[in-house]
């Protein structure tokens, strides 16, 4: 099987009136050498949004309160995310999977995060700047640490040769 090739509209119909008829998607992916996972997702690309479902995609928008409503649902119903982009539309599973650990790491508000007036080398520079910052203080905080264990280190040492230098007193 080969990877990122393109399909035609045509090929991807012709896969997915197969499976209509009653063909296997094992047998589908042998025959047409596509992986299986691939034939499902035409199967429901075409129930979901008919033959425009193979059509050029564009980026799709999505409003902060559909991504929660879609995050909740599928958390709510415990559903496969195929299922869950078929019932919402979603075209891709990935978009979904986002979301999820977006939700999962930041909550209701990392939903609502957008970049999309910050130019990508702007955005580049503020998350290099950030990753720096927090290098910086892990650095000093490494720093801190080492200084304390030598310091206790020393402390402990002194404590020692003091010990050895004064004589054992002779009990009376």
């Amino acid at each position: 099987m080969k990877k990122n090739r393109k399909h035609s509209v045509e090929f991807k119909l012709e896969a997915v009136n197969k499976k209509a008829q009653g063909e296997s998607v094992s047998s589908l992916s042998k025959s047409l050498g596509i992986s299986p996972s691939l034939v499902w997702k035409w199967v429901d690309e075409y129930t979901t949004f008919g033959k425009s479902g193979f059509l050029t995609k564009q980026q799709e928008r999505y409003t902060v309160q559909f991504r929660m409503d879609v995050v909740s649902y599928h958390k709510q119903k415990g559903i496969s995310l195929r299922e869950s982009c078929m019932r919402f539309g979603i075209r891709s599973q990935s978009t979904l999977y986002c979301w999820l650990t977006t939700f999962d790491q930041y909550g209701c508000e990392g939903l609502k995060v957008r970049y999309e007036s910050i130019p990508n080398m702007e955005r580049r520079k503020t998350e290099r700047k950030i990753i720096e910052d927090l290098s910086r203080l892990e650095e000093l905080e490494k720093e801190n640490l080492y200084l304390r264990a030598e310091n206790d280190f020393l402390k402990k040492l002194d404590a020692l040769t003091q010990k050895r230098q004064t004589p054992p007193r002779k009990k009376r």
